[in-house]
């Protein structure tokens, strides 16, 4: 809890004030028109206030799309099976699966919210309504207006009244992110790849560069400037991924040539220095013609690049020279990729479109259905638990047992180990419950004006809001904000009544448990089920790659991969060994995917005999990727992929039989190195073979 406190700044201190005035408007205004249950007005601010005005927009669109959808749903469920209390908690579990199946399914995406809403606002409205079928429509209505006031009044104060626009937020990432690059660029070709600062740098990069598209979606609603040039937004985008990939790959090749080859690594030094002065230099262009500016050193550097490439001759004598090869290519990649980054970069800082008009990138997130699909099982379930308890028993707070144990389970559902925060979240209910009590029974029986209810009101609500705005916090906070006002129950004709608060009280924290408790039996999957996950899915998109009939653009690969890698990165330690390999192993699936990318564009222009291997070549590697996926083992790919290479370098020395090979060599590289990450046999896991090829 200390750290905490010592991470709030006066930013998160005026925040937590916006929230609790626009709560207190909304439950002023809730007053005003007699609702019956004006703290959902409260609970509703809270629950949509962001750190940035363009978040709380799009949350609050989700949220009254996913309401409105949860109303209809409840009040068909009500028309149709009001009688058969049974077959009204069956469809009602099931709609509540679907709703988590869909939050989980499309993961950090803004429409999750609303597939989570639906889900669980069809219970918060339709049991209430089913217990008086002939109010329903009413009921859900009055539950939608007091939802929708608190949306209103949260959504204006957070845009009107000092406002942290996403916008600006997204113009200080794409400030920083060309520096934060240039300085990645120089530990990894000045030796020191695998510092600590160097690993911690390349996991920032990436989480930046995949919060970008999610950081441009908030802030186009935010940031009017910015919306005419969403395209150029998007082209830099896929610019910095397909460099973030390069660099990826160079990082690697650099050192792999240092350990093999030192006397080459050596002659390699100057040019690796001067690229990185080159890009560090290049990194400030704030306008067009500045960047323009640096053209003539990047040609310069280009040509002494291409002058060093060893010649097809010289591969055919001497395998191991395409090591230097592939870094040469690299280096060239990155200087024009760098080049076009940072012009459209100074385009975007000048607020002006692109002279041309290139395709706009498409940008994929990793999407696990399996995994969607057991989330909602576990939803389902768990309703289906507490329906039964309530039907049983005949308990009048069984309703609200049953809402909260698919609140709880669509809420953890996603996280990697859900019943530990389902556990936190009881917990802080407990407290939330005991607060609410305080409130009740001591605090708010004298109190007789709205000035007095909203100074008793304001130690609560700051002091959550406070913590709020904290990551770390949240997941306390929330619980007493959710429970701890749903059962202090603020309204026009307020009920201090203990036994009712008790019995209620008691509700919530049985519907939680159950929640919990089907987590813990059905759900007992720990951080490294995610991770194996992940790989599995990593394996399955290579074996896609690989696939000659699949078409699938380079960004939307890159995307996805990097996706994925950013996934395991949160849940990987790279000081421990083990969880170490797993992370380079993961690098090392994104230039696997990139070269085969690589071999499929050379199809179209090589002959017969060049074109039968390198589809041999791909069809092994799919058949070992496909059978990775499903943790089968499978036969190392290496020998064809040694064959095809072989093969192509005996037929010739054009560009693209070279380049051919070169891709070739570097798949074999990196699956040797990475041989346990990809499943291959003990006996395949050597180094690929360096023998002299006959011309």
């Amino acid at each position: 809890m200390l750290q905490i406190v010592r991470q709030l700044t006066w930013r998160h201190a005026l925040f937590s004030v916006k929230t609790f005035v626009a709560a207190m408007l909304a439950l002023y205004i809730a007053f005003r028109l007699n609702l019956s249950r004006p703290v959902w007005s409260v609970t509703t601010v809270y629950v949509i206030s962001q750190p940035f005005a363009g978040m709380v927009l799009a949350k609050s669109f989700y949220r009254i799309l996913g309401t409105i959808i949860g109303a209809i749903a409840s009040l068909v469920f009500v028309a149709l099976f009001s009688n058969s209390p049974e077959l009204f908690c069956l469809a009602l579990a099931l709609w509540i699966g679907a709703g988590t199946l869909v939050s989980i399914y499309l993961r950090d995406a803004p429409q999750a919210y609303a597939g989570m809403l639906a889900g669980y606002s069809a219970a918060i409205i339709g049991l209430p309504a089913a217990l008086a079928p002939t109010t329903a429509f009413d009921f859900a209505v009055e539950r939608c207006l007091e939802i929708m006031i608190g949306i209103g009044c949260g959504t204006l104060m957070h845009h009107l009244v000092l406002p942290q626009r996403a916008g600006d937020a997204l113009r200080k990432t794409l400030h920083a992110a060309l520096p934060d690059m240039a300085r990645w660029v120089n530990d990894s070709l000045s030796g020191e790849a695998g510092s600590e600062k160097a690993l911690a740098d390349r996991r920032t990069i990436i989480a930046t560069m995949m919060s970008l598209d999610a950081m441009r979606a908030f802030a186009v609603l935010d940031a009017p400037a910015l919306r005419p040039i969403d395209t150029v937004l998007r082209q830099f985008e896929g610019k910095m991924l397909s460099l973030l990939a390069l660099l990826v790959a160079l990082y690697d090749r650099v050192a792999l040539l240092r350990r093999q080859q030192p006397e080459a690594a050596d002659r390699l030094r100057p040019i690796l220095q001067r690229v990185a002065t080159h890009i560090a230099g290049s990194a400030g262009a704030a306008t067009p013609e500045q960047s323009d500016k640096e053209a003539a050193s990047e040609a310069a550097l280009v040509a002494e690049i291409e002058a060093e490439l060893p010649s097809h001759q010289v591969l055919q004598g001497n395998p191991e020279a395409f090591l230097v090869r592939s870094i040469l290519l690299r280096l060239i990649d990155i200087l024009r990729m760098w080049r076009d980054a940072v012009w459209i970069r100074a385009h975007i800082s000048t607020e002006r479109m692109l002279p041309d008009h290139q395709a706009v990138p498409t940008f994929r997130s990793y999407r696990d259905f399996g995994f969607a699909v057991l989330g909602g099982f576990v939803s389902t379930a768990a309703v289906l638990l507490a329906s039964a308890f309530w039907i049983a028993t005949a308990w009048p707070a069984g309703p609200t047992a049953v809402t909260f144990a698919g609140i709880i389970c669509a809420i953890a559902g996603a996280r990697d180990n859900p019943a530990a925060i389902a556990a936190v979240f009881l917990k802080m209910s407990v407290v939330g419950a005991a607060v609410a009590g305080i409130y009740l029974f001591i605090i708010l029986p004298p109190l007789t004006t709205f000035g007095a209810l909203v100074v008793a009101l304001a130690p609560l609500y700051l002091v959550c809001g406070l913590l709020l705005t904290v990551p770390a916090g949240a997941p306390y906070v929330l619980p007493v904000i959710f429970n701890g006002g749903g059962l202090i129950a603020i309204s026009n004709e307020m009920q201090y009544d203990f036994a009712v608060f008790l019995n209620n009280a008691l509700a919530y924290v049985v519907g939680i448990w159950i929640g919990a408790l089907a987590l813990a039996l059905l759900r007992p999957l720990s951080m490294s089920w995610a991770v194996e996950r992940l790989t599995r899915g990593m394996m399955a998109d290579l074996a896609h790659t690989a696939d000659v009939t699949m078409a699938e653009g380079r960004s939307t690969f890159e995307s996805r991969m990097f996706d994925r890698i950013n996934a395991l990165l949160m849940r990987l330690d790279q000081t421990v060994a083990e969880q170490n390999a797993i992370q380079q192993g993961a690098f090392a699936s994104l230039r696997i995917g990139l070269n085969m990318l690589a071999l499929r564009s050379f199809r179209p222009s090589l002959s017969a005999p060049a074109l039968q291997a390198i589809d041999a070549g791909l069809v092994a590697l799919r058949a070992h990727f496909v059978g990775a996926a499903r943790s089968a083992r499978a036969t190392s790919p290496l020998p064809v992929l040694q064959a095809a290479r072989a093969r192509i370098m005996s037929l010739g020395n054009d560009a693209p039989l070279t380049r051919a090979a070169e891709s070739l060599y570097s798949i074999e590289v990196t699956l040797a190195q990475h041989a346990a990450f990809f499943g291959l046999p003990d006996a395949a896991r050597r180094a690929p073979s360096t023998e002299a090829v006959p011309a």
